[in-house]
């Protein structure tokens, strides 16, 4: 089994999105993203994962929905969380916001 850690980026990244989700759209929606993102980390806790390359990085990524791709770096038995990207956003920025 392994741990799940969500770090502050990532965790600002959820908050980010739900108030998004809650803005223009609705309560659904925002419960219906929470649910794929608990359902993906007891997913992710089950450690029967392969996970693709995120670029050219040390990290992991980890479709959550159509619109959001988790970013994880695997350390021993702990998987962070590091961020939560847009799929739709500057595949640049994106990785910038990674890698530094």
């Amino acid at each position: 089994m392994i741990r799940v850690e969500i770090t502050e980026e990532a965790q600002q990244d959820i908050d980010n999105i739900g108030e998004f989700l809650l803005q223009n759209w609705n309560e659904k929606v925002l419960l219906n993203f929470y649910d794929k993102l608990e359902n993906a980390i007891t997913i992710l806790e089950s450690g029967k994962v392969f996970f693709e390359k995120y670029e050219d990085t040390k990290y992991r990524k980890f479709l959550l929905t159509k619109h959001n791709t988790m970013i994880c770096d695997l350390r021993a038995d702990v998987l962070y969380i590091l961020r939560i990207i847009n799929n739709f956003q500057n595949p640049d920025d994106n990785y910038e916001s990674i890698s530094k």
